[in-house]
């Protein structure tokens, strides 16, 4: 998945090893041989697929109606339209111009457990679920610790862990994850690109942040909701007030901001 995996000193990685690599083999987009590579070469139509997919894809869009279809598992074709059509290590910074793609609404995707139909052409990207459900998954699977990956975080004990441009926050349960477009940017035709696409047009977002940092019951929520923060730009802090999640935002300039619920959870607990 393209990131680090830490646990706890002392703990037996092997299970945990194993599921990242098998979620990997799944759905990656750059394998040829992965099932999210089989189906997005057959776009549309009625198609069987793995209890795991199904799983995966169920969470997706769950996601995609939980944030109005903001984070949306139907943004395979504009990811690629963007440029990002190889492995991130693989990408020339630049080339030719780019052009955005229509994403396609989530009513032509139509999930019963197994069975998977497409009315349109529709290329899917789950990795706005994979990940942070598979730290969740990790951590079930030690029944205990900690599981870190990437920026994303669930713990079952008190931990400190490192925030985007610097200090720390001491986590105590439950999930935290930061979406980011500071990492994955490259440029086509001379223009920035980057991975998060704002469905509407079918382009990379432009948005003032950074990164969004959410923390939440579960890593895979706060996944979703620091996602959709971040596509939400100016708007992203009190979209999280109003989910009583607390957010933190890094600007362009570096400068850190949050929101309500962050500053009661956080900021007045160590002025305290």
């Amino acid at each position: 998945m393209g990131c680090t995996v830490e646990l706890a000193d002392g703990t037996d990685d092997r299970g945990v090893r194993a599921l990242f690599e098998e979620r990997n083999q799944r759905f990656s987009r750059f394998r040829a041989d992965s099932e999210l590579s089989r189906l997005n070469r057959l776009a549309a139509g009625a198609s069987f697929v793995s209890e795991d997919f199904s799983r995966m894809l169920a969470h997706a869009l769950r996601a995609a109606r939980a944030t109005s279809g903001l984070v949306t598992p139907a943004v395979g074709a504009a990811v690629v339209a963007a440029g990002y059509d190889t492995d991130f290590d693989r990408l020339p910074a630049d080339g030719p111009p780019v052009w955005a793609v229509r994403v396609p609404s989530l009513h032509a995707i139509s999930l019963r457990g197994p069975l998977l139909v497409r009315a349109e052409p529709i290329q899917l990207d789950l990795n706005c679920v994979v990940k942070g459900a598979t730290v969740d998954d990790a951590l079930a699977l030690l029944g205990g610790g900690f599981v870190a990956a990437g920026g994303d975080v669930a713990t079952s004990a008190p931990l400190v862990v490192g925030l985007p441009g610097g200090g720390a926050v001491t986590l105590h349960g439950g999930g935290l994850a930061t979406s980011s477009v500071a990492r994955r940017r490259w440029r086509r035709g001379g223009e920035e690109q980057h991975h998060l696409i704002d469905p509407e047009t079918g382009a990379p977002a432009r948005v003032p942040w950074l990164h969004v940092t959410v923390a939440a019951g579960s890593c895979l929520a706060a996944d979703v909701a620091a996602k959709a923060a971040l596509l939400l730009g100016a708007a992203g802090p009190s979209w999280l007030d109003r989910r009583g999640l607390p957010g933190r935002f890094v600007d362009e300039e570096g400068e850190v901001h949050v929101n309500e619920n962050w500053r009661q959870l956080v900021l007045v607990p160590l002025a305290a």
